[in-house]
C-alpha cells in the first residue's frame, strides 16, 4: 500500500491511497493485477485546483513503476462531481454493483 498526500502551506489537502492487487489464475478467475485506488480525497477548499489530477498522477506513475498496465478505482453512484473528473482523467466506467437492504 502507497498513501500520497498533498500539502499546502504545511497543511494536508489531499491524499490517495494505492493498493496492488494481485489474483493468480484459477478454474473460476482469470488471473488479474492492477492497481486499486482505495481512496481519493481533496479538501473542499482545495478543490478545483488541480490537486486531484496530481494525486492521480502519482498513482500512474507508481502503476507504472509496478508495471501494471491498469488502475482501477470505485466511487458512490451519488458521487456525479467525482465521476466527472474520473472521465476527464481518463477513467471510464465498466461494471455496477448492486445492494438490496433487508
Amino acid at each position: 500500500m502507497k498513501i500520497f498526500i498533498a500539502e499546502a502551506e504545511g497543511k494536508a489537502i489531499g491524499y490517495i491511497v494505492c493498493k496492488l492487487v494481485e489474483r493468480s489464475e484459477t478454474p473460476f478467475n482469470f488471473p488479474i493485477r492492477y492497481l486499486l485506488v482505495d481512496q481519493i480525497s481533496v479538501q473542499p477548499q482545495a478543490r478545483r485546483k488541480r490537486i486531484g489530477e496530481a494525486l492521480l498522477k502519482k498513482a500512474e506513475f507508481l502503476a507504472r513503476q509496478l508495471d501494471v498496465q491498469r488502475i482501477q478505482l470505485d466511487s458512490w453512484d451519488f458521487n456525479l462531481g467525482a465521476h466527472v473528473f474520473f472521465e476527464r482523467m481518463g477513467f471510464q466506467k465498466f461494471s455496477f454493483r448492486f445492494w438490496k437492504h433487508l
